[in-house]
């Protein structure tokens, strides 16, 4: 093999090694507890809200921000659970303060919180609390990884349309229990996928947990 052509080789290795790198879900702090035999998860969402933020939230308009947490096996597969949740951001520019709308399963129509200091709303936004991944018992002897997808503005309005119809009836699918594969799959679809051009996308991943770690409340 000529020089010249080991060199192509090895620069063609190296762009995909770096492409893999960028595509990777980036690890984040990701805390699991137990409560009423359910998974409550905490994500530390820090990074997708830096303080220059500021002034897209500030522009008088509704921001949108749709998030979901896939529980996933260590090694790959079908998700076993899947959280939605849409936080609608409006600054109003006479009050001089910013109202969240915050729509989940715990919450479909929506609750209302307002803030009267951007640090306020930033700490809020900063950590996602609340997130239900199911019953402990699904658990079992695996490994497991939440997988987190956050997207601003998204540019996908299948996908926020799909977000608040799981949203407003996560077990539709399920016969009153939990959502189905079918469900589940496709939901997954959208979470695993990569960014649609131009949109706002920040994926993240815990470290790997079993059972054990989950421990009640």
């Amino acid at each position: 093999m000529t020089t010249d052509r080991r060199s192509l080789i090895l620069v063609a290795v190296l762009a995909a090694a770096a492409a893999s790198a960028v595509d990777a879900p980036r690890s984040v702090p990701t805390s699991f507890a137990a409560e009423g035999g359910r998974i409550l998860t905490t994500v530390d969402l820090a990074a997708a809200f830096p303080s220059d933020l500021r002034k897209q939230l500030s522009s008088g308009l509704t921001n949108v921000i749709a998030l979901h947490v896939a529980l996933l096996p260590e090694g790959g597969g079908e998700p076993a659970a899947i959280f939605g949740r849409e936080i609608d951001v409006l600054y109003d520019v006479w009050e001089e303060r910013w109202t969240a709308t915050v729509k989940d399963p715990a919450a479909p129509q929506g609750r209302t919180l307002t803030f009267e200091r951007w640090e306020e709303l930033r700490a809020f936004l900063r950590e996602a609390r609340g997130i239900d991944l199911g019953p402990v018992a699904e658990l079992g002897d695996g490994r497991w990884v939440a997988q987190t997808r956050l997207e601003l503005n998204p540019v996908s309005k299948e996908l926020l349309q799909r977000t608040r119809e799981f949203i407003a009836n996560p077990a539709a699918a399920g016969r009153g229990g939990p959502p189905s594969r079918s469900v589940l799959g496709a939901m997954a679809s959208y979470l695993l996928r990569g960014a649609d051009s131009g949109s706002d996308v920040h994926v993240y991943r815990s470290a790997p947990f079993t059972a054990r770690e989950v421990r009640p409340r």
